[in-house]
């Protein structure tokens, strides 16, 4: 991983924000598309996101990508694309932003 030779020279909060914003970013990008895809892609990108965690933390390669991942407040994998589309949900829902979403949607009345 590439950010690994510049992390000695960012601050633990500058390096933080870089995996976040062009990493975390990448990980977002299609969650509608991650949702229900097999286990086998999930780990993958869930194998990405504890290198990064460990590239930020500057910790070796046998810690435990769990435990680093909680100091850094990331979700896993799947819970964070749960997460990310019950967001949306919730704002096409209450605000109708993005129209066209919340267009689609409609209360389940019994």
């Amino acid at each position: 991983m590439r950010a690994r030779h510049i992390r000695p020279r960012l601050t633990f909060d500058a390096a933080k924000s870089v995996a976040v914003s062009i990493v975390g970013a990448r990980l977002d990008y299609c969650n509608s598309l991650l949702y229900g895809t097999s286990q086998h892609n999930l780990d993958r990108l869930h194998r990405v996101q504890n290198s990064l965690a460990r590239v930020v933390t500057q910790a070796p390669h046998f810690t435990s990508a769990t435990e680093l991942r909680r100091q850094l407040h990331w979700l896993p994998i799947r819970q964070r694309v749960e997460f990310k589309l019950g967001i949306i949900m919730f704002r096409a829902i209450h605000t109708g932003v993005p129209g066209y979403l919340a267009s689609e949607l409609h209360r389940y009345q019994p």
